[in-house]
């Protein structure tokens, strides 16, 4: 389910740039609607982690701290995915839009993060579900945020669980030296998404949509 619902996200990306290119060449790509495309994405890209089985089986307060204390890294790392999938940072007029909302600096950290991916789609999908389940913190402060998870072992289960399966995958599909060194480079990318989300917060734009994606998810969860 958690994999077949990111496709649908893929989807989307690709259903929006071809939308795009039908309206005439200067009505392409405008900021409101590039702004409503990453909201509607990232609230997305972050309600398929939500309903995930695993984490259903957790309860409301853990299940809200990890909402608040990931959704920058998961709907962020989530949208860069669907951006690469969907090809739209190829389109300048796309970036220009883009950079309006997360700034010029950000939108280069994004495509170096983009050019890293690994090209196994599989490998990046599993990387997101462990992301999903981190308990560590990260380099943005948040107001008002909790942090004591009450049940943190089943936490670090699930995320060991995602971690042994896309090692597992790797070492079956390409061996120990290339896990290592997809790995390796899966490191690297993490340290740039990190450069790119502190790029980021210095838009209001972007902590706006966060905060957005934040209330949107624990209301079609918690209501």
């Amino acid at each position: 389910m958690f994999f077949i619902s990111l496709l649908k996200l893929i989807y989307l990306g690709e259903r929006f740039l071809e939308e795009q290119n039908r309206l005439p060449l200067k009505l392409r790509f405008k900021h409101s609607s590039v702004q409503h495309f990453f909201i509607s994405l990232l609230s997305k890209v972050q309600l398929v982690f939500e309903k995930n089985r695993d984490c259903l089986l957790l309860s409301q307060h853990d299940r809200t701290i990890l909402l608040e204390s990931t959704v920058e890294y998961t709907a962020t790392i989530g949208g860069m995915f669907l951006l690469c999938q969907a090809r739209l940072l190829d389109d300048l007029s796309f970036v220009k839009s883009a950079e309006m909302i997360f700034q010029p600096s950000a939108i280069v950290c994004i495509k170096r993060v983009i050019d890293r991916f690994d090209s196994d789609v599989t490998f990046i999908k599993l990387i997101l579900a462990i992301l999903a389940f981190s308990t560590i913190s990260y380099t943005v402060y948040r107001k008002n945020t909790q942090s004591n998870l009450t049940n943190i072992k089943a936490i670090l289960s699930i995320q060991d669980m995602y971690t042994d399966l896309a090692w597992r995958y790797l070492l079956y599909k390409y061996g120990h030296h290339q896990a290592v060194i997809r790995f390796s480079n899966l490191l690297r990318c993490l340290f740039s998404v990190s450069e790119a989300i502190v790029e980021a917060h210095e838009a209001q734009q972007f902590t706006d949509i966060i905060d957005y994606v934040v209330e949107q998810t624990e209301e079609a969860l918690f209501d």
